[in-house]
C-alpha cells in the first residue's frame, strides 16, 4: 500500500486523536506531520507494517509522550499543589501510564478488553473477534474495566471535570501510597509527584 492512501485514510482520525490530547492546534498538527513523516520512512525503508491503523495510532501516542518529556511538560499535577495552572489543563496527557495501569493493576478479563479500546482504539467488533467473544460480551467488559479503573484510580486521585464531563485537572491524595512499580513507571515517563 502506498504512502498516500494509507495517510489520507488515517490522517484525520489521528489529528482528531491527537486533539484530545494536546490543547494547541499548531503542535497537533506537528505531531500529526512528524507521524506521518515515520510512517513514510518506515515505507521507503520497506519495513513491514502489519496493521497500519494500529501502529499510526501506537506512533502517534509514543509522539505525544515524546513531545511532553521533550518539552518537560508536567503531564500530572505536583502532590500538595493547591490548584492546576491553566497551561497544564490542556496538556494532560497520561497515555503511557494509563496502558501500564490497565495491564497491571485490573483483572485480565476486562483489562485486555479495556486496553485493547481505549489505548489501541480498536473498534469492539475487532476486540470481539481477538477475544473470541460476542459483541455484546465484549462491550460489558470494556465497561466493567472502565468502571474498575475509574474505582482504581478514584481510591489515590482526586480528579475534576468540566461541564461536558471531560478532565480538566487531577490532584494525588495526600494519603495515597503508590505501589513501587507504578512510582518507577510514572518516573521512566517523566511525570510528576
Amino acid at each position: 500500500m502506498q504512502f498516500e492512501s494509507i495517510w489520507e485514510e488515517y490522517k484525520k482520525p489521528l489529528l482528531n486523536f491527537i486533539k484530545t490530547k494536546i490543547g494547541d492546534k499548531d503542535i497537533g498538527e506537528d505531531i500529526l506531520q512528524d507521524v506521518g513523516i515515520k510512517l513514510y520512512t518506515t515505507l521507503r525503508k520497506s519495513e513491514k507494517i502489519n496493521n497500519h491503523k494500529s501502529w499510526l495510532f501506537q506512533v502517534t501516542r509514543n509522539t505525544i509522550a515524546d513531545y511532553y518529556r521533550k518539552n518537560k511538560i508536567p503531564t500530572t499535577i505536583i502532590k500538595d499543589q493547591p490548584e492546576i495552572p491553566k497551561t497544564s489543563i490542556s496538556n494532560v496527557c497520561v497515555c503511557d501510564l494509563s496502558g501500564f495501569v490497565i495491564q497491571n493493576y485490573l483483572p485480565q478479563q476486562y483489562g485486555e478488553a479495556l486496553y485493547l479500546s481505549d489505548i489501541e482504539q480498536k473498534p469492539q467488533k475487532e476486540i470481539a473477534k481477538i477475544l473470541d467473544l460476542s459483541l455484546t460480551a465484549t462491550k460489558s467488559r470494556i465497561q466493567r474495566g472502565r468502571k474498575k479503573l475509574k474505582e482504581l484510580v478514584t481510591d489515590c486521585v482526586d480528579i475534576s471535570y468540566n461541564k461536558k464531563g471531560q478532565i480538566t485537572g487531577f490532584l494525588l491524595k495526600n494519603d495515597c501510597e503508590l505501589p513501587p512499580e507504578l512510582i518507577t513507571e510514572i518516573e521512566k515517563i517523566n511525570l510528576i509527584l
